[in-house]
């Protein structure tokens, strides 16, 4: 999977360290630059000020905290993003959020990239 994301900044909030820097090192596999990941809402919300992203995975309750603020955010700086959760089911999902794509945990790692490809307009190769 080398080289799919080349230096595409890609912000990961994951509330969980070990799928947190599993999704981490698949960015590094596939020549992303991952930002974070940040272990609360709080981290991701700087986070998302603070970079330029080029797209980002949110998992959508962070210790019992909710990342909408974050995804606003990432809307207001026109930043594409996925969901990546348990919690995929649209009716748990707030309006807003209805359409957005939600990648159900377990995730597999290619599921992951094709998401972001879509995102990033990178090449499949």
């Amino acid at each position: 999977m080398k080289n799919k994301l080349p230096g595409k900044r890609i912000l990961i909030v994951e509330d969980n360290p070990i799928l947190a820097y599993d999704i981490s090192d698949l960015m590094d596999e596939v020549g992303a630059e991952p930002v974070g990941p940040a272990l609360d809402v709080g981290t991701g919300m700087q986070l998302v000020r603070e970079n330029d992203l080029d797209a980002a995975l949110l998992d959508v309750d962070i210790g019992g905290e909710y990342v909408w603020p974050i995804a606003e955010e990432l809307e207001r700086h026109s930043v594409p993003y996925a969901f990546v959760s348990a919690q995929c089911r649209t009716d748990l999902l707030p309006e807003p959020f209805k359409g957005r794509r939600c990648i159900e945990k377990p995730a597999a790692h290619e599921e992951i990239v094709e998401a972001l490809i879509a995102f990033t307009g990178e090449p499949n190769a």
